[in-house]
């Protein structure tokens, strides 16, 4: 396994990688600029996925319109922190050129002590190999293969080509691997697919695409066009994917959705999750967020007396009953519901 230099805080070992933290930064808005990759290792991040970076082929891609997010249902009387919400977005790719983010890749790996792992998007195989091979040429620990994303064109299912994409890829880089995938009810089978194809590790699962309307002026709101959609609320469905998962492949799970807190991170992790990538929470109550994690995940530790998480991890999958097991009221009804009018 590489070593990172980092001092670990809460050692954890992950396709191929040991890092500091199981928390890891997900690509998006707070993974765009050097600057924001220093603010993850000083909060305590143990990698950084950076923005995803696009083939030539979508360079519209990397213009992005304004504005582009929009928070729904935010509750924002809770302790001065908002609790409740739907993180409503429309951002690309990477805004730069390619060569600015084979450099940004370079100066985050060169000038960081945590793990810095690329993100790429492109739908030709050969796009996905050349944007792998770039990154891992600039020095980046690992590649997540962007296949997901609610903001790229077309539908969000699991292409065939994209079988024939990971497989090249993985025989072309000699770093790990990542597949990120979409929610949804075949979920378990893409990962299955996605380690057949040789993936060192699935991310799961990205934000939903919707749609919310303005009624008063009867059209979408902001940009015009379906958006991702994600918050606290997103983990439950994701809780369920990582669970179903867990039980079918053998390669490490990075969950994703709806982390608040602490109690959030050890829900992945009981139900089989090795690391968890945040970045709502950290868009709308800021980087601090990461520290209060930490010392929530700490605390719960001492609390059991456990020494690493790595000895709880997914023990709650293994107390998932059948359906068949549910306990059920045994009492017989005598009449049924009522069938009469009053």
């Amino acid at each position: 396994m590489k070593q990172l230099k980092s001092d670990a805080c809460l050692p954890t070992a992950f396709a191929g990688l040991k890092l500091r933290s199981p928390l890891i930064v997900a690509s998006g808005p707070a993974s765009h600029d050097a600057k924001q990759i220093r603010l993850a290792e000083r909060k305590g991040a143990g990698a950084v996925v950076l923005k995803t970076v696009c083939s030539e082929k979508y360079d519209n891609m990397r213009y992005w319109p304004r504005p582009r997010y929009k928070l729904l249902d935010w509750d924002r009387q809770i302790n001065g922190r908002s609790k409740q919400f739907t993180l409503y977005s429309y951002e690309q790719g990477y805004s730069g050129t390619l060569q600015a983010y084979w450099d940004f890749v370079r100066v985050c790996k060169e000038k960081s002590d945590i793990a810095i792992i690329g993100s790429a998007f492109a739908d030709a195989t050969a796009d996905w190999v050349d944007l792998a091979t770039h990154i891992e040429e600039n020095g980046a620990d690992a590649v997540e293969l962007d296949i997901s994303s609610p903001h790229r064109p077309g539908s969000l299912g699991f292409e065939t080509t994209f079988v024939e994409a990971i497989k090249s890829v993985v025989n072309s880089v000699k770093i790990p691997v990542w597949v990120k995938l979409a929610p949804g009810p075949d979920v378990v089978n893409q990962s299955v697919a996605a380690e057949q194809c040789g993936a060192a590790a699935v991310t799961l699962c990205n934000r939903m695409r919707g749609i919310d309307v303005d009624i008063e002026n009867q059209r979408p709101i902001l940009h015009g066009y379906y958006a991702g959609i994600g918050g606290p609320w997103a983990k439950y469905y994701n809780f369920m994917n990582v669970a179903e998962t867990a039980r079918a492949v053998k390669i490490p799970i990075s969950a994703t959705g709806g982390v608040m807190n602490a109690e959030d991170v050890i829900s992945y992790v009981l139900l089989g999750a090795s690391t968890i990538q945040i970045l709502s929470a950290i868009m709308v109550n800021g980087w601090d967020v990461l520290m209060e994690i930490h010392a929530g995940i700490r605390s719960y530790m001492e609390r059991k007396r456990i020494t690493s998480l790595e000895e709880i991890r997914g023990k709650a999958l293994k107390k998932i009953v059948r359906s068949d097991e549910i306990v059920r009221w045994s009492g017989e009804p005598k009449n049924g519901p009522r069938n009469e009018w009053d």
